[in-house]
Parts: C-alpha cells; structure tokens; sequence
C-alpha cells in the first residue's frame, strides 16, 4: 500500500461490528441516492458473519427503498447450501427485506464441481466492480480465501476455485486479489488478539502477506478492535 490504510480502532468485537455496519448502510443509501445501485462484498468467519448479521438488522429495518442493493460474498466456501460453513448463511438467514439483491456462489447441492461454481460466479461478476468490499483477516494474514503460499498474486479472473486451502474445507471460491482490488472501497475488519501479528503487518505493508497486498482504487480501511492492536 502506498500510504498505508485508513486506520479505525473500537473497544471491542461488538462495538467494531455495530459501527461498522451502521458506516456501511450509511454508504450504501449514498450510492442508492447518486447512481440507483450499490454492490457490497460480504465475508466470513466469526467477525464477518457478526458484521453480516447486524447489516442485515439494519437493512431489514431500514424505511428507504433498497432496490438496487446487491450483496455478494469475497469468498464462500463449496459445501452444501443449507451447511453451517456457508459464508451466506448469515444473510440467507437473517434478510427478509425482499428488494435486495443476493448472490450466492452455487454449492455442492448444485451438482458442479468447484470450478464450475467458480466460473459461474465470473459470469455473474461480469461488468461488476464492488462499492465496498468486507473482508476478514486471518492470523496468517488471509483475506478471502487467499492463504500465504496457496494464491497466485498474479491471477486476472473476477473468481477463483480454490482447491487446496491450508483452513478446511479445501475447496472455496475467492475474488483475485486483482477483483478485490477493483473494488472502490476495502475494509479488512478484525478482532482478537490472535489477529495482533497480521494487524501489525498489514499496517507495515508486508507484502508477505495477501493481506498486504489489498490496495482499493478509493480507499482502503483496516478497522480493529482493542486486542487485535495492543495484543502483547
């Protein structure tokens, strides 16, 4: 990263993924209000799925007219639908305001194979490029579902088959970095103090890391909580 990301510190888990999502639905009424359309990148984990279920508390509330909000995932992992492992889940769960647009990466019940799923989800992306792009960070600074040493830096697709994660299951699909990249704004949320050391590196700019790598054409935001920061 050039300067380095735009850096927001909350006390806590709670307190990161209320305000963050409140940030977002804030952003996503602007675009709504300027161009009739907001595309959003969603993500997993324990901290993506809370952030996703408080979006969806306030999209489900909200009294302004959503249509032309779609919602996407950075990665999903190819397991059946309906299985606890599915990044969407939370939101499949959690929306019921109808006007939104959800796109969800084909799964295992669909009868196609990782790479199917994944070439589907590059049409689908076709033309697309996201408003704002959520991704976690694991402790080995991932994003997506791009691991140290298991991802092509170089790759130019929208989507990507992942077929040998290190983090099972094996089989996902992921934006490319490049995607990611393409998005107008990326916010890598984390918390705990197991994500201290990735925090430290993806604020040094270590390229070592894929999380180093993530650079937004508008900008870029690493939002953390107290013990991802001050973890000793």
């Amino acid at each position: 990263m050039n300067d380095g990301p735009d850096f927001t510190l909350y006390e806590n888990a709670t307190e990161l993924t209320s305000a963050a999502a409140s940030q977002a639905m804030e952003l996503i009424a602007l675009h709504l209000l300027e161009k009739a359309v907001c595309h959003i990148a969603l993500t997993g984990g324990s901290l993506g799925s809370e952030f996703a279920y408080k979006l969806m508390e306030s999209v489900n509330t909200e009294s302004v007219d959503l249509t032309g909000l779609h919602i996407w995932f950075s990665d999903e992992r190819f397991a059946a639908s309906g299985s606890e492992l599915r990044n969407a889940k939370p939101v499949r769960d959690a929306l019921k305001n109808l006007s939104v647009m959800v796109h969800e990466v084909k799964s295992t019940d669909d009868g196609i194979s990782v790479s199917d799923a994944a070439a589907s989800y590059e049409a689908e992306l076709s033309e697309i490029k996201m408003d704002i792009c959520v991704l976690g960070l694991g402790p080995d600074g991932h994003v997506a579902s791009l691991f140290p040493h298991h991802w092509d830096p170089q790759e130019k697709a929208r989507a990507i088959a992942i077929t040998d994660s290190p983090k099972p299951p094996a089989e996902r699909v992921s934006f490319s970095m490049d995607f990611i990249n393409a998005s107008s704004q990326v916010w890598i949320i984390a918390a705990g103090e197991s994500k201290a050391i990735a925090v430290s590196q993806v604020l040094e700019g270590d390229r070592d890391i894929p999380a180093g790598h993530v650079e937004a054409r508008e900008l870029t935001r690493l939002i953390v909580d107290r013990e991802a920061f001050f973890a000793e």
